[in-house]
């Protein structure tokens, strides 16, 4: 074969293998690119929607306060009779619990006091410790609380101030329990799963047996690597604090 034409047949292929390298690369990096832009996209859009549910709760619970200020019947029987195990007082959370659409609900005293509670009724005149109490704010956290059934569950929950007889301040205690409903409204699309991981246990996917810490954008989950991303939470409890995980699966 002419040394000319086998020295250019070479230099082609060099050439072509160059180019081939050069858009792979770049390929790469395009794919980088677009999915740390999704990551970013699906992180904003979980932390509005916790934003939005958070925001709820505290609305819902100053209704909820608003309309317990204004109920004559309310401040009658535990202020001038003072009767708080009447059903106008003790029964007041239990009535509104559900369709505000709240996994928990409390009537509590400025000392602390549980006036009424639908999530926990057998509460009822019991004094909150002032740890507990003061754990809760304007703004939804995360707490535990025991359900009617006496389990620790974890929640998210707020406390809003309001007055009685314009002169006796009350707080009213609530929000959502945190479970497989509540992280996939977190979700804004189907191919977002939202995890809550706290120590050893994970909430919001099946089957998930080992799962690794998230790093560089990505988390092993029973040994496959999957895009993630972290939210901090505001958590207010003991022991090791819940982490929330986005995981892209596609």
């Amino acid at each position: 074969m002419n040394r000319h034409l086998l020295s250019f047949i070479i230099g082609f292929i060099l050439a072509g293998c160059i180019v081939f390298l050069i858009m792979h690369h770049r390929s790469r990096q395009g794919s980088a690119v677009w999915q740390a832009g999704e990551l970013i996209g699906a992180r904003q859009a979980v932390e509005k929607r916790l934003n939005d549910i958070s925001q709820d709760i505290a609305g819902r619970l100053a209704a909820f306060g608003q309309e317990t200020a204004a109920d004559q019947l309310f401040a009658l029987r535990l202020i001038a009779e003072n009767n708080p195990s009447s059903p106008e007082v003790a029964g007041k959370a239990g009535e509104f619990m559900a369709p505000m659409g709240l996994a928990f609900l409390s009537i509590v005293d400025s000392a602390g006091t549980i006036l009424s509670s639908g999530h926990f009724p057998a509460s009822r005149g019991d004094r909150m410790p002032a740890e507990a109490f003061n754990r809760l704010a304007d703004e939804p956290r995360l707490v535990e609380d025991l359900t009617a059934a006496g389990k620790q569950t974890l929640s998210l929950q707020a406390r809003s101030a309001f007055m009685v007889a314009d002169s006796i301040k009350f707080y009213a205690l609530g929000g959502a329990v945190i479970d497989e409903a509540f992280l996939a409204k977190l979700s804004p699309m189907p191919d977002v799963k939202v995890l809550l991981r706290r120590g050893g246990d994970v909430k919001g996917m099946e089957g998930v047996k080992t799962m690794s810490e998230v790093n560089d954008g990505a988390v092993l989950i029973n040994g496959t690597k999957y895009p993630a991303f972290t939210i901090a939470l505001d958590f207010a409890g003991q022991g090791d604090a819940p982490e929330l995980i986005g995981v892209l699966k596609k």
